[in-house]
């Protein structure tokens, strides 16, 4: 078996270049060729997994979801001829990449270590203003969270860098009116976020999207409607286990094609990267990509 190693020296406050050779080294133990590439943006991480599609067996981002979707991107834009698979060694913030495909999201070398014997399985892959993303985008709410996350609490750890961001955007955050077109159906409301999921989880863990999954050619479209600041803080732990779906308020809708507006233009978060603002059109691409995943996996749910 041979990958490519497409890693993020500064992922994680810089834990994932610290890590490579370590990962290699756990990869050489079980037989396996190792190449390694250093990216210095997104789209060179998206370049080098196109570039190398053809020739290794897996190409495995080493950082957080931004570079795995970058990966993603890039095994997807080789076409039908790439003959890799997308690996994921969780060295970065959320890790609900690692999460969704059922590997260890605190334990990168864990996650390694698993990467000979995990399946190979077609997934979906996701899209807004031309970046693509395996997990979820959003906007309202959630990509405030995401900004105050990433710019005011980098030096938390992963829960608590996103726990911490809620309860300050909720100190002075406020509802918007959203228009939905849900593959042509239109709707409007009032609430605080939309979030659009490919996979179940973002944030570090938070199910926002349960039954998700990677394999069905939908996206997940959840709606946190207009409650009030102190409903919305008890409900809000129900996230990581996904019990707030449950609640009257919340809506969940599936779509292949979702086209979002707001009454002013929020910002659209993907996998926890900036992704423009609103309006803004999201799309699936059914089975664009092969990805090693545990079995069973939550990005891949049972049938019921």
């Amino acid at each position: 078996m041979r990958v490519l190693l497409v890693h993020n020296p500064t992922a994680g406050g810089g834990r994932a270049g610290r890590l490579v050779p370590e990962v290699a080294a756990r990869l050489a133990a079980d037989g396996v060729e190792v190449d390694r590439h250093q990216t210095r943006s997104l789209e060179d991480a998206r370049l080098a997994a196109c570039q190398a599609a053809g020739s290794v067996d897996a190409v495995v981002a080493v950082g957080g979801d931004g570079t795995v979707g970058a990966c993603a991107a890039g095994l997807a834009d080789a076409g039908p001829g790439a003959k890799a698979a997308l690996g994921v060694v969780p060295a970065g913030g959320g890790n609900d990449a690692a999460r969704s495909l059922g590997l260890p999201p605190g334990d990168p070398l864990a996650a390694a270590g698993l990467l000979t014997r995990l399946r190979r399985r077609p997934a979906d892959l996701a899209s807004v203003a031309g970046r693509a993303y395996l997990n979820v985008a959003g906007a309202g709410f959630d990509s405030e969270v995401n900004r105050i996350a990433n710019q005011r609490l980098g030096w938390a750890g992963n829960r608590p860098r996103y726990v911490g961001a809620v309860l300050a955007e909720l100190v002075v955050g406020r509802t918007a009116r959203f228009r939905l077109s849900l593959d042509g159906r239109a709707a409007e409301l009032r609430g605080w976020l939309v979030a659009v999921a490919n996979g179940p989880s973002y944030g570090g863990g938070m199910r926002v999207a349960p039954q998700a999954s990677l394999a069905d050619g939908l996206l997940e479209v959840v709606v946190i409607g207009d409650v009030g600041k102190l409903e919305f803080l008890r409900t809000f732990p129900k996230v990581f286990s996904g019990g707030h779906v449950g609640h009257p308020a919340v809506a969940v809708h599936r779509a292949a094609r979702v086209e979002l507006d707001a009454d002013r233009p929020l910002a659209v978060y993907a996998d926890g990267e900036p992704a423009g603002t609103l309006p803004a059109t999201f799309e699936v691409r059914p089975a664009a990509i092969t990805v090693l995943a545990a079995d069973p996996a939550p990005g891949f749910p049972a049938a019921i």
